[in-house]
């Protein structure tokens, strides 16, 4: 029997992986199992006539909270041209409400849980032509399950890596599950009705996938742990072989703070990571509506331990959650954007079937929407035109601190304004410029705006400084490195000289010491030693380097910008007079290159 396996994901990128998918193809044994994967960017149409094309004798569908509208539009199209053919469905958005989703959708049967273990007795009662069979977790039009498909023992089923049921050769990035279950019991999330046990993959399987990812070049790594650092000695154990066997992989972990110490952090800082932490709000008493404990000054001391090591780290918050209101999303956005994260994900919040926050919406006086995306929509402190505020809110603050790079400036600029960081995102300066993207608007054009309304012209400099010298980062970071020259060097008016594609030419007015430094004093300060200093920055060893140029100096390598010189032609009308030094001093830096 041939089970097709469709995934519709959001979009064509490194996070779309037929993970689920491919956990049920290991399990399956004595049928064929293809993969497909379409986007949403895709028609019903399209899909449907794809998936038929392959002549399956059963579909399937993992359905979550985004594909959930076009999955049940493909399966209608489906019932219609086929409908012989059985069609199944499982993942977490029917594991939450298995029954609404079989009455809407019709299909033969919706699999709730873990469907590793119900795949086989489905595929073996529809290939001998039997009624499905009547097991945990297999919903039919006529049988209900009274719990859902669960498997004791994890490290019992198949690795979809180790397997080859996931094809690591089709995309540079990789879903990577190293535990179920979640020890927490947060309200608005499916663990909410979990069993608060955390179910960890054995690490003698883990070392073997990570074998694999290091053989295939996968590039980054979403982990799939919700939890990872709940366990101190196995994160250590995990983080050293990663370090060790994946050092050019990027991961991307969530972790929970208060599992957080000095000796995690520094781990942390040596792979390349990114780590996400689920917030959500400062207010202790909201957070207790959605059974969270919540202690601000201990969060804000565990996170320092993040930023004191240089780990980056993104923070979420929701709004509307039960007991919150406007001016608490804005308090709890300011606390935020005080602890400095590398980016910050707001989002609305979602009252997802299948969790006791749904279960309680109407005592916590909650109106959302029935249909995903199940977004609030009221309560009893969040009116309708508070939250299209906060909204607005979010999306001005994804403008100016994630895509402008608010963590390199965000907190100099309170300090210089004496500004809240909801005072600065609410600017009705900053706002209305930003809005005009057509204009070819930037933050620095807005930012100026802002200190001129504010009488500080004069500590703008620095911020200018800040945001050109971000932007030679940046445009280094795209151009390979060179090299410094151990050999000793000599000259003569024959050799062909160069500049390195690196090189680059900045007027400053901060030092070049203070810049690469990381601005590290007030704006008053270093304009205290604001001067015109005209610098040269090139890649050398994979690091940036600066110098402050002569005038002499710099026409000496303006004449070689661009061009392929004799040193007897760079010379000519110019002071010779240590010029030899500095160009010797430039092929060993490698900022000038011989040709």
């Amino acid at each position: 029997m041939k089970l097709i396996l469709a995934t519709i994901h959001l979009e064509s990128s490194t996070r779309a992986i037929p993970l689920a998918a491919a956990c049920l193809k290991a399990e399956v044994i004595n049928h064929d199992v293809l993969l497909k994967n379409y986007t949403l960017e895709q028609s019903a149409e399209e899909i449907s006539d794809d998936l038929l094309g392959d002549a399956p004798d059963v579909l399937g569908f993992p359905v979550y909270l985004w594909n959930r509208s076009l999955v049940l539009s493909v399966i209608k199209i489906l019932k219609k041209t086929r409908p012989d053919l059985p069609l199944l469905a499982g993942g977490p958005e029917v594991t939450a409400a298995p029954e609404s989703f079989l009455r809407e959708s019709g299909i033969s049967g919706v699999m709730q849980g873990e469907g590793e273990v119900l795949i086989n007795p489905v595929l073996d009662a529809l290939s001998q032509g039997r009624p499905l069979p009547e097991i945990p977790g297999l919903w039919t039009a006529s049988y209900s399950p009274v719990s859902p498909g669960y498997c004791s023992d994890i490290n019992a089923l198949a690795s979809p890596i180790l397997s080859g049921a996931l094809d690591l050769n089709e995309n540079k990035g990789l879903l990577w599950e190293l535990s179920r279950g979640c020890p927490f019991a947060c309200e608005f999330c499916f663990e909410s009705k979990g069993s608060g046990k955390v179910r960890t993959f054995a690490l003698d399987r883990i070392r073997k996938e990570l074998e694999m990812i290091r053989d295939s070049g996968i590039e980054q790594v979403f982990v799939l742990d919700p939890t990872f650092n709940v366990n101190k000695k196995r994160v250590l154990i995990l983080l050293e072989w990663l370090r060790e066997m994946t050092p050019e992989t990027y991961y991307y972990f969530e972790i929970r703070t208060e599992f957080l110490d000095e000796e995690t952090a520094f781990a942390f800082t040596r792979i390349p990571c990114t780590l996400q932490i689920g917030l959500q709000s400062s207010d202790p008493a909201v957070l207790k509506n959605i059974n969270r404990e919540f202690d601000p000054d201990a969060f804000r001391s565990k996170v320092s331990l993040l930023g004191d090591a240089g780990v980056s780290f993104g923070l979420d918050l929701i709004y509307g959650l039960p007991g919150d209101s406007l001016e608490g999303f804005r308090n709890s956005l300011d606390y935020a954007l005080s602890l400095e994260p590398n980016h910050l994900d707001l989002f609305p919040l979602a009252v997802l079937p299948g969790t006791v926050l749904y279960d309680r919406r109407e005592t916590l006086q909650m109106k959302a929407d029935i249909w995903d995306p199940y977004l609030v929509r009221e309560t009893g402190s969040f009116s309708q035109n508070d939250l299209e505020k906060a909204r607005l809110l979010s999306l001005q603050c994804d403008l100016l601190y994630n895509q402008g790079r608010g963590i390199s400036w965000f907190s100099r600029v309170c300090y210089d304004l004496e500004l809240t960081p909801v005072q600065i995102i609410e600017s009705s300066a900053i706002i209305s410029e930003f809005q005009a993207d057509s204009l070819g608007k930037t933050p620095l054009d807005f930012l100026k705006v802002l200190y001129s309304d504010h009488g500080k012209e004069g500590l703008f400099p620095v911020i200018q400084d800040l945001f050109n010298y971000l932007d030679l980062l940046e445009e280094l970071e795209q151009i390979e490195s060179s090299f410094f020259v151990k050999e000793e060097i000599k000259l003569s008016p024959e050799n062909l000289l160069t500049l390195h594609s690196s090189v680059r030419f900045h007027c400053f007015h901060i030092p070049p010491d203070l810049i690469l430094d990381g601005f590290p004093a007030s704006s008053e300060e270093l304009m205290h030693e604001a001067g015109k200093f005209q610098v040269l920055l090139w890649g050398r060893d994979h690091q940036i380097c600066m110098d402050i140029l002569e005038s002499e100096e710099l026409k000496i390598l303006k004449k070689l910008q661009g061009n392929d010189l004799k040193y007897s032609e760079i010379v000519t009308g110019l002071n010779t007079s240590e010029l030899d030094d500095f160009v010797i001093n430039g092929i060993q830096e490698a900022y000038i290159s011989r040709v």
